[in-house]
């Protein structure tokens, strides 16, 4: 199962900055993730759409631009915020959708929730878990990126980088409804249906050379 879950892939506009990224992440019990991200963009002379690259399957709740809801399209897992070139200053976006529970690695010992954090001079994250975890039962990590701090307190972990970071938040197993075999055969043909394809076409090809060759021994060829 793919559980690397990717936060987003901020496209930088043309002639801009983003400043800053926050991204709230709240875990339900059934394992959806509901993710708020809030970018400070620092838009100069002709800057262009922000675009985002969302995990597969998510639904987007909205998309807001200083305080008023922005245009969006989603073309799979590619979103693009607004159309025109926005006014030159400082705009505050919030982008709100969710995702299912694949994105979580359901272990023999314990959970965990992996996300990749991206695009802003400053990075800053929140987990917020279904319930009151004592905090000495959550472990946090972040690799792939400089220095970078973690605070850890019941039911939450959060994260600060100026760097681009991966990080990893374990909790208890029971903190999250672990999916049934049938789900995740779902998801692991899902994600890999294409190569599952090709492996049963080239044993169906062997299938059939290894038929043909004994036929031709059978008749004497």
């Amino acid at each position: 199962m793919r559980f690397l879950l990717i936060a987003f892939l901020c496209a930088l506009p043309a002639h801009g900055r983003v400043l800053d990224v926050h991204s709230e992440i709240r875990v339900r019990k059934s394992g959806e993730l509901t993710v708020t991200e809030r970018i400070t963009l620092e838009a100069r002379e002709k800057t262009g759409a922000l675009q985002r690259e969302l995990p597969q399957a998510s639904r987007v709740v909205d998309v807001i631009r200083n305080g008023h809801p922005e245009s969006y399209v989603l073309d799979g897992v590619r979103l693009r915020v607004g159309g025109a070139a926005l006014p030159e200053g400082r705009h505050l976006y919030q982008i709100t959708y969710r995702c299912c529970a694949r994105r979580i690695a359901f272990l023999s010992d314990h959970d965990a929730l992996h996300w990749n954090l991206k695009g802003g001079e400053r990075i800053t994250a929140e987990v917020i878990l279904p319930s009151s975890v004592p905090a000495r039962q959550i472990k946090v990590e972040a690799s792939g990126g400089g220095s970078y701090q973690s605070f850890v307190r019941d039911g939450r972990a959060a994260f600060r980088a100026q760097e681009d970071i991966t990080i990893v938040v374990r909790f208890p197993k029971g903190v999250v409804a672990e999916p049934a075999m049938d789900q995740r055969a779902r998801w692991f043909f899902s994600d890999y249906f294409g190569a599952v394809l090709v492996l049963a076409l080239i044993g169906l090809t062997a299938w059939f050379l290894i038929q043909a060759k004994k036929l031709s021994r059978t008749r004497g060829y």
